[in-house]
């Protein structure tokens, strides 16, 4: 896991409705297209990098031969504009197809993680081998869902779509994630997918306590008082006066977080196991 960061996040919200896709015109659009977007996906590979902004275009554009010029697939493909919540929903009911045969799927694959590395609301490659294409269930995105009155940040795989993000909230409202700021803060680290089979199992194998401070952290996870113990032995050896001294947390907290995730929240402090 990574210590929690402040960072964009897509919003959730309802699926809307669309056409029947139509295969033939995207099979005929990627048969037109299909060699500029090979030769933008080489170079990726070959940069370890995403696909370039005229390449995704491309992908938007052949994907949206599928709904037609009023599709948000098919704007972006015109202008580079969109918003990535109205794109995915849209691809993903391809990608989800069982008419989508493997170069469809690894086309939306590259757009997908384009787009949410676009707005810097993902993981990354973290937990991709860089030399591969990518694929949208090994990313996550960071995302703000609803709980009530309340909003809080999760981390749910790229390949999800709108009805499963309504399951999500759901399954959250029922572990009462609202009133449990541990849990708030334990979905909030950026490793930690949503989407994992049973999220309060992961939760109790991870959580490593909720502290009131710093140093109330680490006499409990660190050997604190066993070096305080060893200081007041060299004062007395040395002839210093162990009350002068002010122990300095910042660097004993750098160390303690190469071992857990701390995340501060709401005025207390939440420690995992990496």
């Amino acid at each position: 896991m990574s210590e929690h960061e402040q960072h964009p996040t897509a919003e959730a919200r309802p699926a809307s409705d669309r056409e029947t896709p139509d295969w033939r015109r995207l099979e005929v659009a990627k048969g037109r297209f299909g060699q500029m977007i090979s030769d933008g996906i080489a170079q990726a590979l070959a940069e370890n990098t995403e696909i370039d902004d005229g390449t995704a275009r491309c992908i938007a554009h052949v994907l949206g031969r599928a709904y037609g010029r009023e599709s948000h697939l098919a704007d972006f493909g015109r202008t580079g504009e969109g918003h990535y919540l109205s794109l995915r929903d849209e691809y993903l009911d391809l990608y989800s197809s069982e008419q989508a045969d493997p170069v469809t799927k690894e086309l939306i694959d590259w757009l997908g993680t384009y787009l949410v590395q676009r707005e810097n609301t993902g993981t990354g490659r973290r937990f991709m081998n860089e030399h591969l294409p990518p694929k949208l269930g090994q990313l996550l995105v960071r995302t703000s869902i609803p709980i009530g009155s309340e909003r809080f940040i999760v981390h749910m795989p790229a390949d999800w779509h709108s009805g499963q993000e309504d399951e999500l909230i759901e399954l959250l409202a029922t572990l009462q994630l609202p009133e449990d700021p541990a849990l708030q803060a334990f979905l909030s680290l950026p490793d930690v997918s949503a989407g994992t089979d049973n999220i309060m199992e992961s939760f109790h194998e991870a959580f490593a306590g909720t502290y009131a401070s710093e140093e109330d952290a680490l006499r409990a996870l660190s050997p604190l008082e066993d070096w305080e113990t060893s200081l007041a032995d060299w004062c007395i050896d040395n002839g210093v006066d162990y009350e002068a001294l002010e122990w300095n947390y910042a660097p004993l907290m750098a160390r303690l977080r190469d071992v857990y995730d701390i995340v501060e929240l709401k005025e207390a402090l939440h420690a995992f196991i990496k």
